[in-house]
């Protein structure tokens, strides 16, 4: 009787265990949520009472939690969505609001990485609000405080134009970088999109729990619920170049209608280079981008001068098209995708441009040409697909590229665990690990870390940088590109490792882990499969994907092997297919291992272990030995 009592205390002590969860997370995670849906339904965001509601959600979760982990996001997220509404009310207070935000982010948690983000919202804020000394001192404290912050080098910048009004100034050329670490180029001076949006209508005087679809109708035509055909607004455009590759990627709050993307002859009669270019239909340049870049031959300018590309530049064809040109020096293919943009774009169009390196020649100073517009197609367009390819041969026993992508970084943690373990941290730990175990399995592979301290990476940089360097060593190497990352579900009893390679699924979990990594809701994800479809379309890119099957088949297998062997209760859960987009648009085989669930309070104090780190990247190398091996002999079978 008295073991039948203590089994039963037993099982009940498990059962509240199990069901405990932190309120904290759970109250941020509730808001999030409901934030996704509220900005998307129109009938809700026409009422200012509503907003109230919902930043009231975000702001009462330092106010009653601290210290949590979310604390500092959840005052982000508050200043944000206050931003969003004066947006469209026009309100000062609504201005305020947002600025009280982000000041008390950046006083009550100034260690927080989010801390330098508060701060220059708030500097952006007071000099809309013709305030230029309080704008003047946010920005300093942002350099004085964190001069390696992500947005130090915009700050500089504003602090530069004070106190004359903001100017728009030319961008620098910059070179592109090295063969093993391409440098990275910038077109913006911070890698977040501008907090610019639509152009702000009329203000209008604003009461406590007024319609705001009512101030709207007062202050200029249509119906309220116009915001749903409002133009797309073109926010940013980058590049990432080096040696005989360059990745373009526009920057935009929202899907937008573009034409596929053309290629012109140079014209030596008016002394134009070759160039490619597309219209981005129902769309308009915020006037943040037009302040940013140098206006020149009736557009905005980028510079680039790599040796492919000359510049690149956008302009406002028509009232609502954004015509984009691509000025070339070299150019042997072209590819291009679209994706909703994870981390902070809306959406992202990207082309994928490879050549022979060439000495820049001197830019033409004759104006361009205008160009008529082309066919209108749906977003993420891909060109026709190429006659199928023979099957890959075996692969040679050569010299490798192997690039590590440690996940996350600088302002984007990651997952966290109950004992603050970030994900960041874990997989910059395992990546050094295996630079290591890999320099003395390969001794005469190259080996290359996309993050080599806690720095802040876009999913789209992360690709390009693979992309530049296998780019340099088409011809004498093999390349493979391994993302690593920590799982997390709201179910802390979940364990285990997975590895995954790029295709679509229909597995709900799958969906959910990759909507976490991607920077997106779950909804997005489920119609993904559009999109991703188009980028696996291509052949060359199929081929690649074919022998990541494998390629995650044996890193899987090795790592477990190497795991059991140590450790136990290790869960075994397999290849599996997801479509990550950090694997998007990779010319390599490229796999994502989820190390293991940094959720799960056994596998968080593992994980934080130098032990459990150096496991796991001997697991993963021997994977990679054992890949190689079966592709220089010819068993690597594709599916």
């Amino acid at each position: 009787m008295l073991k039948l009592t203590r089994r039963v205390l037993l099982l009940l002590l498990c059962g509240l265990l199990g069901s405990a969860s932190d309120p904290c997370l759970n109250a941020f995670q509730a808001a999030d949520q409901e934030s996704r849906a509220f900005l998307k339904d129109q009938s809700k965001t026409k009422y200012h009472s509503n907003w109230e509601k919902l930043t009231a959600k975000f702001e009462r979760i330092p106010k009653s939690y601290p210290a949590c982990e979310k604390a500092d996001d959840a005052l982000l997220r508050a200043g944000k969505l206050w931003l969003q509404c004066a947006k469209i009310s026009g309100s000062t207070d609504d201005k305020e609001s947002a600025l009280a935000d982000f000041e008390e982010l950046s006083g009550k948690y100034p260690k927080s990485s989010l801390a330098d983000d508060a701060l220059l919202y708030a500097g952006k804020i007071y000099l809309e609000l013709d305030d230029q000394e309080s704008a003047q001192q946010s920005f300093q404290k942002i350099i004085s405080s964190c001069p390696q912050a992500d947005c130090a080098a915009q700050a500089k910048k504003y602090l530069s134009q004070l106190p004359q009004s903001p100017a728009a100034k030319p961008l620098p050329a910059e070179s592109g970088g090295t063969s093993f670490e391409p440098k990275q180029i910038f077109a913006s001076a911070s890698p977040e999109p501008s907090a610019t949006a639509p152009t702000p209508r009329a203000k209008a005087p604003l009461r406590k729990n007024d319609a705001i679809a009512l101030l709207l109708d007062k202050n200029s035509p249509g119906p309220a619920s116009r915001g749903a055909t409002e133009p797309a607004q073109m926010q940013n455009l980058r590049y990432w170049s080096a040696g005989t590759y360059t990745r373009v990627v526009i920057e935009l709050d929202r899907a937008a209608e573009f034409t596929a993307p053309r290629m012109l002859q140079p014209d030596p009669a008016i002394n134009t280079p070759p160039r490619i270019y597309f219209d981005l239909n129902h769309t308009r340049l915020t006037p943040d981008f037009r302040s940013r870049y140098a206006y020149k031959d009736n557009c905005y300018e980028l510079p680039i001068g790599d040796g492919l590309l000359k510049r690149a530049r956008a302009g406002q064809y028509q009232p609502e098209v954004v015509r984009v040109v691509l000025d070339l020096h070299s150019l042997r293919e072209f590819k291009y995708f679209s994706l909703p943009g994870g981390d902070e774009a809306g959406w992202r169009i990207i082309i994928d441009i490879y050549g022979e390196q060439k000495a820049a020649p001197p830019s033409p100073t004759a104006p361009q040409p205008a160009l008529q517009p082309g066919p209108t197609v749906k977003p993420s367009p891909l060109p026709a697909p190429k006659p199928a390819q023979p099957q890959p041969k075996p692969l040679e026993k050569k010299s490798l590229l192997l690039i590590i992508d440690p996940g996350h970084g600088g302002k984007d943690p990651g997952a966290m665990g109950r004992k603050q373990t970030r994900e960041k941290e874990v997989t910059l730990a395992v990546a050094q690990n295996l630079e290591k175990e890999l320099k003395r399995q390969f001794p005469d592979a190259q080996i290359v870390l996309t993050r080599k301290d806690d720095r802040y990476l876009s999913l789209v940089e992360r690709t390009a940088k693979a992309n530049a360097l296998a780019s340099d060593f088409a011809n004498t190497q093999d390349a493979i590109f391994i993302s690593l990352h920590c799982n997390a579900n709201p179910n802390r009893k979940i364990m285990g490792v997975e590895t995954y390679y790029l295709d679509n699924t229909t597995d709900r979990a799958a969906l959910r882990l990759a909507a976490q990594e991607n920077f997106v809701s779950e909804e997005v994800m489920n119609k993904s499969g559009d999109y991703t479809n188009q980028i696996l379309a291509d052949m060359a890119t199929t081929s690649k994907v074919n022998f990541s099957i494998p390629l995650a088949d044996c890193i899987q297998q090795s790592l477990v092997r190497e795991l059991k062997a140590k450790y136990s209760a290790v869960n075994n859960l397999g290849a599996k297919k997801a479509p990550f987009w950090v694997l998007t648009g990779a010319t390599m085989p490229s796999v994502l291992v989820e190390l293991s669930f940094i959720s799960n309070p056994q596998e968080e104090k593992r994980l934080s272990q130098p032990s459990y780190q150096k496991a796991l990247a001997k697991g993963i190398a021997a994977g990679l030995k054992q890949y190689e091996r079966k592709a220089a002999s010819g068993q690597v079978v594709l599916p």
